[in-house]
């Protein structure tokens, strides 16, 4: 998908935002860069680089900066970006720049989840999923599915195990922690009768809405909001 993308040279799109855990993906896009567009990522000053475990608003002015100037050697520039999380402000800083973008500049923005990112800013940008479906993905599922049918003690035990862990940095627990909740309201949602929705399951699709929101908040705590959800679900 990549590939195809980048061979499209003449056509580029002016930012993409690639759906992707994968540590490998930064090493690839680069190496089409290379292989393809001829482009040489090395000491060159039209190539920019940066990850970030939580793109914050600081962030955001910067890369509105940097991107705003003319390219060095007259030709195009590329800006390669991998984040975990992304705040609120740092998103709303981001929005004019997509709209109105800087003549042969691009963006490869890589992210683990899409959901996290603010409908207006995601509406900007062109989403790219490298693969079908990655290991991740079926292993969300398998989670949200035993997630259901096991016990508050056991739900509990289990969100304490993958979301609990102090040794993970939060911001990648956020972004975990919404694609759990859209797989669980996707799970839950198959067994609903929609002709006759009974109150304690829109009270539950409710407070699956309310978390997800509060983890785009600054600092949620992720496992307090999934202990939540463990005990109404």
């Amino acid at each position: 998908m990549l590939r195809e993308i980048i061979k499209q040279k003449d056509s580029l799109h002016h930012a993409y935002l690639i759906e992707s855990d994968s540590l490998e993906i930064v090493a690839q896009i680069i190496n089409l860069f290379e292989d393809i567009l001829k482009f040489s990522t090395k000491n060159n000053p039209d190539f920019w680089f940066g990850e970030f475990e939580t793109f914050g608003i600081d962030d955001g002015r910067k890369i509105n900066e940097l991107q705003s100037k003319k390219s060095f050697n007259g030709g195009k520039q590329f800006f390669v970006i991998k984040m975990n999380f992304i705040t609120r402000e740092a998103q709303n800083s981001l929005l004019k720049m997509f709209e109105e973008p800087t003549p042969h500049t691009h963006f490869f923005i890589i992210i683990n989840s899409s959901e996290i990112l603010l409908p207006t800013l995601k509406s900007r940008l062109m989403l790219v999923r490298p693969y079908s479906e990655s290991d991740s993905e079926i292993e969300i599922e398998k989670f949200a599915k035993k997630f259901i049918k096991s016990s508050l003690a056991e739900r509990l035990e289990m969100i304490k195990i993958y979301f609990g862990d102090s040794k993970k940095k939060e911001p990648s627990n956020k972004s975990g922690a919404i694609r759990f909740l859209n797989e669980l309201e996707k799970q839950l949602r198959e067994d609903i009768d929609f002709k006759n929705v009974k109150e304690k399951d829109q009270i539950i699709f409710n407070e699956i809405m309310n978390c997800r929101s509060f983890l785009n908040d600054r600092s949620p705590s992720v496992k307090m909001l999934l202990e939540h959800i463990a005990v109404i679900a």
